[in-house]
């Protein structure tokens, strides 16, 4: 009769499940000045006065408000 020899290799312990911690996230804080330059950008209209803008208009302006 044959007899099955021992399996030579043996399982490995299983490891210690590690726990993350979660990394604290940075907050960083912003300190907002008051801007008035942005109702100067709001209040400049020169870009209407432009001819590429005006040239825009003609060929597309007219059209969109006859419908």
């Amino acid at each position: 009769m044959n007899m099955v020899k021992i399996w030579p290799f043996g399982k490995k312990p299983a490891e210690p499940r590690h726990v993350k911690q979660p990394k604290k996230r940075k907050i960083v804080e912003y300190e907002r000045k008051p801007d008035d330059s942005s109702g100067e950008v709001v209040a400049d209209r020169s870009h209407l006065e432009g001819t590429a803008f005006k040239d825009a208009m003609a060929l597309l302006g007219d059209d969109s408000k006859k419908q």
